[in-house]
């Protein structure tokens, strides 16, 4: 049996799960598990370090390396025994705060909150960088003539030749540099054409991705914007439809604050709720599934024992294993009722209607059956003048006059549901 979340519902479960998970690693158990955790891996690495220098060591230092990986591997099983009873010291406090813990919650659930608000990332593109115009092309100095220089002295009479052949040479060479530069010169618009072509080219091609990118950004953020919306108009018409009273908004509505309520990791998996409501009565009908008491851990305790080299268990008594089930069946009933009207500030429930009960196979037959363990019929006006913070649960469910069966531990259950209501 198990009732199927609203979309709404839903969503603000996986939330408060995710936010109790959050605060449960910052709670004081946490930290103390995680340093014993930590001790544990200490000590075996030290153990281990202590088995590797015995296998290095001599006749003489093997005896003491010995006792020190003896006196090590001891450390580390208490260690481990400190470890998992914290673990269990951990796991009792929060199955035996059902009811206390959710007292310090407002259970109240502002509809107007569960709008939300399409967040789009930045866009970014490899394509946004524009990249520097071609750099212009500038002509190389142009070539000078330099004649060579002429003789001097006696030796100009008889080089009139030579230098007039070194000057002829010269004048070709620097005839021959000028039409090289020229061609260069006459070549460098046709270049400064060519790059910007190709610069322009290049960049339509850039924009022309910029372009596709930012469309499949547009698409993206039109996309989440689109489901957004969709989400939104889903809540007006939750708002609209929870306002005028009716009972599958009611549902959803109580669906939201039970998506809220999160139970402890150890009985979570085993507790369940199912729900209607009657418009015409102004009645919430609730069937809520315990956890069997098998759920519950039955070790009071761990420790370790040297001679056997084990860590054994100590059980619980059977009259402690008792009263913290019994406790658990009384404190989860009053806390479902206690959430229901914490949260219907609108005034939409006048009464409550509750089963509670838990799955199980009849071992006479082989079906899975449903064993009530509890019935409670109360009105808004009764229970709200319960102080819960000061109560004992089970003498404000006799207050109640409800149902109770008279061994839950035993999967005891209650007979017909005749006399109730009050």
């Amino acid at each position: 049996m198990g009732r199927r979340r609203g979309f709404f519902a839903e969503m603000q479960y996986q939330a408060a799960k995710a936010q109790k998970e959050r605060a449960r690693q910052v709670a004081a158990a946490e930290r103390e598990r995680v340093r014993l955790e930590r001790e544990v891996h200490r000590a075996e690495a030290a153990a281990a370090l202590a088995r590797e220098r015995m296998a290095r060591a001599d006749a003489q230092a093997l005896a003491q390396a010995e006792r020190e990986a003896k006196r090590l591997h001891v450390e580390a099983q208490q260690s481990k025994v400190e470890s998992l009873n914290a673990n269990l010291r951990e796991e009792f406090a929060a199955i035996d705060s059902v009811l206390e813990s959710t007292l310090a919650v407002d259970d109240y659930v502002d509809l107007e909150k569960l709008r939300r608000v399409a967040q789009h990332p930045e866009f970014k593109s490899p394509h946004q960088v524009v990249p520097p115009p071609p750099p212009p092309i500038v002509a190389p100095p142009e070539p000078c003539y330099e004649p060579p220089a002429p003789p001097t002295g006696i030796s100009a009479v008889f080089a009139k030749k030579k230098h007039a052949a070194a000057t002829a040479a010269a004048q070709a060479q620097f005839a021959q540099a000028h039409a090289s530069w020229m061609a260069v010169v006459e070549q460098i618009p046709q270049r400064q054409l060519a790059a910007t072509q190709q610069y322009q080219a290049a960049e339509r091609e850039r924009l022309r991705r910029l372009a596709d990118d930012r469309r499949r950004y547009d698409a993206e953020c039109d996309e989440r914007q689109r489901v957004v919306d969709a989400e939104n108009e889903r809540l007006d018409d939750l708002i609209n439809r929870f306002a005028a009273s009716e009972p599958d908004a009611v549902e959803e509505y109580v669906g939201i604050v039970f998506g809220n309520s999160i139970y402890p990791d150890v009985i979570a998996a085993n507790s369940d709720v199912d729900f209607s409501y009657d418009a015409d009565l102004r009645e919430l009908s609730i069937t809520l599934v315990f956890p069997p008491p098998d759920a519950i851990p039955a070790t009071k305790s761990f420790r370790y024992v040297r001679a056997s080299d084990e860590i054994a268990e100590t059980k619980l008594t059977q009259k402690d294993f008792t009263t913290r089930y019994v406790n658990l069946v009384n404190n989860m009933t009053l806390r479902t009722v206690h959430e229901v009207w914490e949260s219907d500030r609108a005034g939409k429930i006048d009464s409550i209607s509750l089963v509670g009960g838990v799955n199980h196979v009849d071992p006479a037959v082989g079906k899975d059956v449903f064993v009530r363990l509890m019935a409670l019929a109360v009105s808004r006006e009764d229970f709200l003048e319960i102080d819960l913070s000061r109560i004992t649960p089970s003498e404000t469910l006799k207050h109640l006059r409800a149902v109770v069966s008279k061994a839950p531990h035993r999967l005891t259950p209650i007979g017909d549901l005749k006399g109730v209501r009050k």
